[in-house]
């Protein structure tokens, strides 16, 4: 059942007033209150463990778009970019770059745009400044 994790030498009722302390009320002393509330309390805690990690993301998805809105770039494009341009990088750590490390955020949103443009025009622009097209040359 729900209170197989608690120590084994506690009884199930010493178990759920231990899970009860702190409620309001008779909620933690009355058995029949306590057991109702301590089962929903669980109930609750397995489903916000889930939306932690929802919005946690949601708020990754939010920094990443406002780091490449400043370099000219949705995040929908962003992403399909770094598609493209096989660029393994997960939202996480995209997000941790656009918030503390704005240069290398740049260079990864650079080569994501490189990646959209490859995939539209079908071939890669030669970029003036652009040391591998120059070394191609010599």
């Amino acid at each position: 059942s729900f209170l197989s994790t608690p120590r084994a030498h506690m009884g199930r009722r010493e178990t759920i007033f231990r899970l009860a302390k702190g409620f309001r009320g008779r909620s933690k002393n009355c058995w029949s209150l306590a057991l109702r509330r301590v089962q929903k309390g669980l109930q609750y805690a397995y489903a916000h463990r889930r939306l932690k990690k929802r919005e946690a993301r949601a708020v990754q998805i939010q920094q990443i778009n406002a780091g490449a809105r400043e370099y000219g770039i949705s995040y929908s494009r962003l992403i399909r970019g770094l598609y493209l341009a096989d660029i393994g990088l997960n939202r996480k750590m995209l997000s941790v770059l656009a918030r503390q490390e704005p240069y290398s955020f740049r260079a990864i949103v650079e080569e994501a745009k490189k990646g959209l443009r490859v995939s539209v025009l079908g071939v890669e622009q030669v970029d003036a400044g652009s040391g591998a097209q120059r070394g191609a040359d010599s």
